[in-house]
Parts: C-alpha cells; sequence; structure tokens
C-alpha cells in the first residue's frame, strides 16, 4: 500500500482554533505493514471546522468539545474510520486500503497526485505489471489496445523501429501530434525516428526508457487533464512514474526474459509465369511475364565457367531455355520464395535493480540491457540502461531527492520501404525463378558472398546488377549505424513548515547526443558510385518548476486545495552533417575516400515561460470541481502575440455517494464526468521571417554556377531566400476541448464501464500555404485553417476469476473517430503535406 501512497503529496491543514474541555491523542497507521501515515486528516463529526492532520510520525492530537461522540479518520487511498470516543483520550487507529479508490491514485499534470474518482476528465493507467509483460522495446508499443482513444503506429516491424502516438487523433494539420512525455515531472524528448525518405526505421527516443524501472504510466487525453502543462502538451500527455526504494524493506530484483519474433504474413505471389515478357522467357527482364515456368528447363552447358561464351553466372543450375532446347538439360526450373530472406528474430531482455533505505534516506538503483535480433538479417538494437533514484528527510519538514538514468542505445538499420535499395522492394520484383541467396552455389547459406556478389565485388540480381538491389546485397553492404547517448535527470526539493502548506522545486534535464553512419556500397542502385552519410545531433531540454500548494478542509464535506506554479522550459539542439559521394575504393567507408562532398549545420533554440494555478473542491467525497489556468510566454511567437492563457474546468459527480447506493456492492461506484479546456500550439522555431539558404543558380541548359565562387577579387558565397516566407504576425494555434463520460463499476469492481465523448476545435492551424511564384516564394506560414475531431470512447474491464493465488482480467476497449479539415485560408483550395507524384497526401476543407 505504502508504494502507492508514496505518490500522494503530504497534504495540509490549516490550524484552527480549539476549545471544548477533551484532548484526543493517537497514532494513524497503516493495516498493510504497520507503517504510520503522514497527512491523514482526523475531522471530529457533527462539528465544522473541528480536526487536525496527523504529523510526520502518524501522530495527532486533537481537543474536541465534551458532547463529541465520533472521530472520523480519512486518507487518499484507504478505507474512510468513523471511531467513537466512548470516554476515551487516546486513540490508536490502523487504516484499511480502500479497494475502490486505491488502485486509481494516479499522478496528473505537474505532479499531483489525485485520486481518479476525483477526476472530471478520462485518464487511464498502465501499471508495472502490464508493462513488464508486455516485454515490448519501445515503451509505447505496450500501450498498444490499453488504453481507448491512443493509437500507436510502428514505422517498421525491424529491431529498434521508431513508434509513433497520438492521442485522440491529430490536432494539427502540419505540426507535431504526439503527446508530452513526462518521466518523474521533467519533460523529456521523444522525437528522433528518422524522416520520411530516409530509408530505414530507425529508433525513436521513447525507446530509451526502460519499462522494468516504471511503476506507473498515466496517459491524459483531453485538453482538461494537460491543460497546466500549457503549449508543450497540446496533443496530450504521457506521465511515468519511475520506482523508488522502500524505507520497510531491502528489495533486490532481477528478471531476464526472452522473446523470439517471426513474420505473420507475406504478399500472395504468382509462381506459374517466368521472368520475361508476352510469354517468353527472359534473362534481366524487369517484369514477370514471361513463358509458363512448366514449359522451361535448365541448360547444364552452361554451368562450366572455363567457358566464357557460353557460362551463365546468375544460375548454378544453368541457363533457363524453353523445354527441349538444352544442350545438356538440368532438370525442370525450380521457383523459389523470396520470403526465405526473413529470419526468426529474438529479443533478450536482463534487468537487476536493489532498493531500500531506512527513515531518512530511500534509494532505488537499477542496470537493464536489452538486445534484439530483427526478422531482417543483420537488423540489430542494443539498450544498456542505469539509473538511480533516492529521497532524502533532511528534518522533519526539509525534504531532498533525485532521479538518474544514462542510457547507450546502438542499432543497425537495414534499407526499407519504395526505394531501389529497399529489402522489400528487392523481394517484391524477384521473379519466382530467381534465388537472391545464391543458397544452390556449392550449396552456400546466407553470409557466403557468392549469394549476393560476384568476386569483381559487383552485385549478383535478377536483372545483371541494375533495377533493384539483392536484399541480401542491401543487408551485407548497404547499413545505417546509429549510436546514442542519453541523460535524463532532475532533482528536487520539498519543505513542508506546517500541515497546510507545502513549497516545492524541481530542476530537470533530458540530454542526448546522436551519431549515425549511413553507407550506399559501391554498385548500389541507389547510389552506384557509393556514398557515405554521417550526422551528428545534440539535444537538450531544462525544466524548472516551483510549486506552492495549499489545503484547507473547512469540514469533513468540504476540502479545498490550491496549487500555484511558475515553469521555465527551454529547448535547444544543434546538428552537423555531412554527405560524401563517389568512393576511389570500394569498402573503404571515409569522407577522404570521396570524390565529391557537402556540409550542413542547424542551431535552433527557444525558450518558454508559465505562470499556473489549480484549484479543487470536494464537497461530501461525492461532487469535485477542478478549475485550471495558465499563462504562457514563447520566444517563437511575435512580441504582439507572445502570451497566451489557457483555462480549464472538470467536474465530476459521484451518484453512488447518494443514500440507498452507498456502500452497494452490486453497484459499486457511479460517476458522471464534463469538462471544458483551452489548449494550443506555438509557431515553429523560425517562422516569424524569412531565411536564407546556399545558392546555386543555373539556367537549366548550362553547369551553373557553383559556390564558392572563386574570383581575382576574393572568395564569394551565395545566398538566397528560402522556400518559405515567414509571418511576423503568427497568432497561437488554438483547439478548445469539450468532453462529458461516465464511469460505472459493479460487483466489487469486478465489473466496470467508462464510456466518452470528446469534441476538439482547433483554429488559426499554423502551415505553409502555396503563394504565387511571382512572391520569390513557393508558400508562406500563416494562420490558415480549422478542424474538428470528435468521437466516442468504450473501455469495459471484467474479472471473471479472482482468487487468492490467480487472477484473470479481461479489458475491451473500443473508439471512434473523425477528423475534418473545416475550413482552410480564404482562395486555399488545398494544402499539400506529403507524397512524391501520387497519390499525395492534402489537407482539403471539408475532407478528413
Amino acid at each position: 500500500m505504502r508504494k502507492f501512497t508514496l505518490l500522494v503529496a503530504f497534504f495540509a491543514f490549516l490550524s484552527m482554533q480549539v476549545f471544548g474541555q477533551t484532548t484526543i491523542t493517537g497514532t494513524v497507521k497503516s493495516a498493510e505493514d504497520g507503517s504510520f501515515i503522514p497527512g491523514a486528516t482526523v475531522l471530529v463529526k457533527g462539528f465544522a471546522g473541528k480536526g487536525t492532520i496527523t504529523d510526520f510520525s502518524g501522530k495527532f492530537s486533537l481537543s474536541v468539545p465534551a458532547e463529541a461522540t465520533t472521530l472520523v479518520f480519512t486518507f487518499v487511498g484507504m478505507k474512510t474510520q468513523e471511531i467513537a470516543i466512548g470516554g476515551r483520550t487516546v486513540l490508536d487507529v490502523t487504516m484499511e486500503t480502500d479497494a475502490v479508490q486505491m488502485g486509481d491514485v494516479i499522478v496528473t499534470a505537474i505532479g499531483i497526485s489525485r485520486s481518479e474518482k476525483a477526476l472530471g476528465y478520462s485518464v487511464q493507467s498502465v501499471n508495472s505489471d502490464d508493462l513488464v509483460r508486455a516485454n515490448n522495446a519501445d515503451l509505447v508499443n505496450s500501450i498498444a489496445g490499453r488504453a481507448a482513444g491512443v493509437s500507436v503506429n510502428s514505422s517498421g516491424g525491424t529491431a529498434g523501429a521508431s513508434t509513433y502516438i497520438t492521442i485522440r487523433g491529430a490536432a494539427s494539420i502540419t505540426g507535431n501530434n504526439q503527446p508530452l512525455f513526462i518521466v518523474d515531472g521533467v519533460p523529456i524528448i521523444t522525437g528522433g525516428g528518422g524522416g520520411a525518405v530516409d530509408g530505414v526505421a530507425t529508433s525513436g527516443r521513447s525507446i530509451d526508457i526502460n519499462p522494468e524501472d516504471i511503476i506507473n504510466m498515466t496517459v491524459l487525453k483531453g485538453g482538461a487533464a494537460t491543460a497546466l502543462y500549457g503549449i508543450q502538451a497540446a496533443n496530450g500527455a504521457i506521465v511515468i512514474t519511475t520506482r523508488k526504494g522502500n524505507a520497510k524493506r531491502y528489495d533486490v530484483r532481477f528478471s531476464s526474459s526472452a522473446t523470439i519474433e517471426q513474420i505473420s504474413k507475406t504478399p500472395e505471389m504468382q509462381y506459374k509465369f517466368s521472368q520475361g515478357m508476352s510469354g517468353l522467357w527472359a534473362s534481366g527482364n524487369a517484369a514477370s511475364f514471361g513463358a509458363k515456368i512448366e514449359d522451361l528447363e535448365y541448360d547444364k552447358s552452361t554451368t562450366d565457367p572455363s567457358n566464357v561464351a557460353t557460362y551463365y553466372k546468375w544460375d548454378p543450375n544453368g541457363k533457363i531455355v524453353p523445354k527441349g532446347t538444352a544442350v545438356t538439360s538440368g532438370g525442370p526450373v525450380k521457383t523459389y520464395d523470396q520470403f526465405d530472406f526473413f529470419q526468426t528474430g529474438l529479443t533478450l531482455n536482463n534487468n537487476l535493480s536493489i532498493g531500500g533505505g531506512n527513515e531518512v534516506t530511500t534509494y532505488y538503483f537499477s542496470v537493464g540491457n536489452m538486445t534484439q535480433e530483427g526478422i531482417v538479417p543483420n537488423n540489430t538494437f542494443s539498450r544498456t540502461s542505469f539509473r538511480l533514484n533516492s529521497e532524502t528527510k533532511l528534518s522533519k519538514t526539509f525534504t531532498t531527492g533525485s532521479s538518474m538514468t544514462y542510457v547507450n542505445s546502438t542499432g543497425n538499420f537495414i534499407q526499407q520501404g519504395s526505394n531501389t535499395s529497399g529489402v522489400m522492394l528487392g523481394l517484391l520484383r524477384t521473379p519466382p525463378t530467381f534465388d537472391n541467396s545464391g543458397r544452390d552455389y556449392d550449396k552456400s547459406v546466407f553470409g557466403d558472398e557468392i549469394a549476393w556478389h560476384f568476386a569483381d565485388g559487383k552485385q549478383r540480381t535478377y536483372r545483371n546488377g541494375i533495377g533493384y538491389d539483392n536484399p541480401y546485397w542491401t543487408a551485407n553492404e548497404n547499413y545505417w549505424h546509429d549510436d546514442v547517448n542519453r541523460f535524463i535527470g532532475n532533482a528536487y526539493a520539498t519543505y513542508e513548515p506546517a500541515t497546510w502548506i507545502s513549497v516545492s522545486y524541481k530542476l530537470g534535464t533530458d540530454w542526448y547526443n546522436r551519431r549515425y553512419q549511413n553507407v550506399l556500397a559501391v554498385g548500389s542502385n541507389t547510389n552506384p558510385t557509393g556514398s557515405i552519410g554521417e550526422y551528428q545531433y545534440s539535444g537538450q531540454i531544462i525544466n524548472s518548476d516551483f510549486l506552492v500548494s495549499l489545503k484547507k478542509d473547512f469540514s469533513e464535506n468540504l476540502k479545498t486545495r490550491i496549487t500555484l506554479g511558475q515553469n521555465l522550459y527551454q529547448s535547444q539542439g544543434k546538428s552537423v552533417s555531412g554527405n560524401a559521394a563517389g568512393l576511389s575504393l570500394p569498402e573503404f567507408y571515409h569522407v577522404s575516400n570521396t570524390t565529391a562532398q557537402t556540409t550542413g549545420s542547424y542551431e535552433s533554440k527557444y525558450r518558454t515561460a508559465a505562470v499556473f494555478f489549480d484549484a479543487q473542491i470536494d464537497f461530501m467525497n461525492m461532487l469535485y470541481l477542478g478549475i485550471t489556468g495558465r499563462n504562457d510566454w514563447s520566444t517563437t511567437m511575435p512580441v504582439d502575440n507572445l502570451s497566451e492563457f489557457y483555462p480549464s474546468a472538470n467536474l465530476g459527480f459521484v451518484f453512488t455517494e447518494l443514500g440507498a447506493l452507498k456502500g452497494n456492492t452490486t453497484f459499486s461506484f457511479g460517476k458522471l464526468r464534463a469538462s471544458y479546456a483551452k489548449t494550443a500550439n506555438i509557431a515553429p522555431i523560425y517562422s516569424l521571417s524569412s531565411s536564407f539558404a546556399g545558392a546555386g543558380p543555373g539556367d537549366g541548359w548550362t553547369g551553373g554556377l557553383d559556390f564558392p565562387f572563386v574570383t581575382s577579387k576574393g572568395t564569394f558565397n551565395g545566398y538566397t531566400w528560402g522556400d518559405t516566407q515567414g509571418n511576423p504576425n503568427l497568432k497561437h494555434e488554438t483547439v478548445f476541448s469539450f468532453e462529458t463520460g461516465m464511469e460505472l463499476k459493479f460487483f466489487n469492481n469486478r465489473v466496470g464501464l467508462d464510456v466518452a465523448y470528446f469534441q476538439n476545435k482547433s483554429k488559426d492551424l499554423l502551415m505553409a500555404v502555396p503563394v504565387a511564384a511571382s512572391s520569390g516564394y513557393s508558400s508562406a506560414m500563416m494562420n490558415a485553417g480549422t478542424m474538428e475531431s470528435k468521437g466516442v470512447e468504450v473501455m469495459a474491464y471484467f474479472t471473471p476469476i479472482q482468487t487468492k493465488d490467480f487472477t484473470w482480467d479481461i479489458n475491451v476497449n473500443f473508439t471512434k473517430l473523425t477528423n475534418t479539415v473545416t475550413a482552410l485560408a480564404p482562395g486555399i483550395d488545398n494544402v499539400f503535406l506529403g507524397g512524391f507524384t501520387d497519390p499525395q497526401i492534402r489537407a482539403v476543407a471539408g475532407m478528413p
């Protein structure tokens, strides 16, 4: 139980005027482990304003009127107890876990812990057991299917591939639609999964978090749930809480798991016709509309390498000819399953953690290692992580702590997708009579070079080295190696001078450095001369939160809490890249071994500042009202539109606290809820003004000018305006969110139903829209549209079997979502979003 109550902030209670003739003292402790409970509320029943809070040792002292008969003891996650005084002056109370509340104590925005019972908006949690059982390398994949309204899509089925997640659809047309991730109160970087035309699915940064270190993950969906995070959480938020040490016991945990992975389905292929056209077999032809395979045979006279005139080196069985025409028949022509290329993937996960402490200091240390071998040969990924969480009570009123993790991950990724060096394109284009693996060459297996290239280094393909790369060549010769080092940490201090006030400060950072090298070997069809790409990026977030929390319980039926806060946030990044082509010596991948080089660099930095408040009112443990407000200032916005205010309100009504419904075990819990909020996105960095780019002018006929341009008077660089025109009058992209829903639980919470309806309206959408060529630009940044998303979420859960040793839980969720572009700027029919030729992705008014 304590591992949950430790998530609850130490609540305070304003000092009250004491009168009466009797003083009662005592202690409050947990029935689960016997530990004392600080912050438990003790009220005199029937006397408004009479009460106190247990101190740091779980002790209390309370003066009560002589006519008082009962004391009421409450604490989040515990069953409320009413104890008769009966003339006693000492009361020692043991509190038990409340099954209705305890499983629902969650961390909401800005680290505020609340019972889900009190929330007027939809949230869903994924606990540590579910995350570990899923055994996914990227914890985002563990959310798939566990939370209604959450869409999780992997960029590929390869080891270490990034995952894209959205909550309740898209809120922006061209901006980022992924939620904010917060680890132990610190926003973290989760992007970095490669671009749309990189040709590989590299890892996103959410894969750096070890699921074994997580105690709970909460999905905050609507605007009311995330409004306190401001612009960073315009698309929802995922709040992650990591493990801490236990002051009462010493824990050592070791876990080891293995997962195998096999390709589940492949496209249906034809095995009737050979390579060629018009019913005729033709070597090197791109199509597979040749002769029927059953009408062909091998000519063994073409397998002697000493006979240069007839030697057919692409197939060790011999050249394919019509039946009856072979000089020396080699038998009927074979067909090959090209998808034999795939292998069985393997994931190994090993973790060790040590936790413990005493009444003063607690600690948690872990080390984890995860390695993956993908279903594509030579596709690998590994992650090694270290974590240290600690907390120290320097005095009864002052606590400090820190959380730190270091991660190193490496990956080897393989070209895929629709490019000439992509694995899938090579597999799907290969005719059924050609064996990419070349296993018939001396019974060779994968990894024997004869399978995919000849002694002269040239590529062995069904088209004589042109067109598309042999998948085995791609897996062995064209690699993309990725290396990431990352540190996430925070330090915090909490001061509680009295039971009714808490002051805290937290400073956190997320820093990572990524370096990758991508190589195309000499002879690859994407770049026959070979190429090298080198890229290095360093990114960092710095986040500062200052909070003051106040509490006042006017009576056992009216309780209030308010949190005031200030936030500073900075995000910065710097990259250096170089690309070189034309390798002088094959297989020597160094820039000095190339004939043409290009370099580039990029740097960005922006800051936001904010003040905010969160006010909560609890009436009779039945009606819960929450009101929040936040004002942000962002450096990416123009001076006249620098500031934006985001309010929200939510209301929860627990109707099972009424009359005969209270305490009903058949109808355990029922709540109606509603919320409204405003959130926003800011303009992308450097959108306010037009920028310059390196120039390369030409007339379309001659070679044009190359820069630097050398003359007798010196060397000059040339620049031209970029493609997109800046706009100094941009406004915030705002989202107005409405949500209503209900939550029902039956049979002591063994059956439950959660239903939500939501509607989001986005206005002043930020995007680059087409402009006339005469302007000198192809597009201009504008607030140029509106969009609406609405939907229904249903979450049902059942526990058909629950015994001391065995529990069977069933969770089912359903989501229906529609996104519609309701309007674009005057004169704009559509906005191009992606695609090369056809089809294209465009935003069109009135269309999804």
